[in-house]
């Protein structure tokens, strides 16, 4: 569940996206964002300004800590962007005692907690 345990899955904005239910065309059609340029940020060959960025997390639900992961940038400095204590009353709501049990993602958890209610 910590993003810097490294046991995670290794995660790309082509992950993101295809995990998000959607694809680099309809997240185009999504942000108004071209999608060659989208396309250009999950071959990796560039970034999104932060505003382009702030967008594309929000339509694809993860934090834009995790998109800027899957885009490989060094993200070790930059703070978690949930509390402890609201990862336990979710996980508490769901019934989820065991870290094992927890899913690699706090997005996953609250799209399950939200599925739920």
């Amino acid at each position: 569940m910590n993003p810097d345990t490294g046991n995670e899955k290794k995660e790309t904005l082509k992950n993101l996206i295809e995990a998000a239910g959607t694809t680099q065309r309809q997240l185009s059609r999504d942000t108004s964002i071209a999608e060659v340029t989208i396309n250009t940020w999950a071959a990796g060959r560039k970034i999104p300004r932060l505003d382009n960025a702030a967008l594309v997390a929000g339509k694809l639900g993860v934090s834009l800590r995790t998109l800027a992961k899957s885009m490989h940038l060094d993200v070790a400095e930059v703070p978690c962007d949930y509390s402890l204590i609201e990862l336990k009353a979710i996980a508490a709501e769901l019934g989820i005692e065991r870290v094992e049990d927890l899913p690699e993602d706090y997005q996953v958890l609250r799209r399950m907690r939200d599925r739920q209610n």
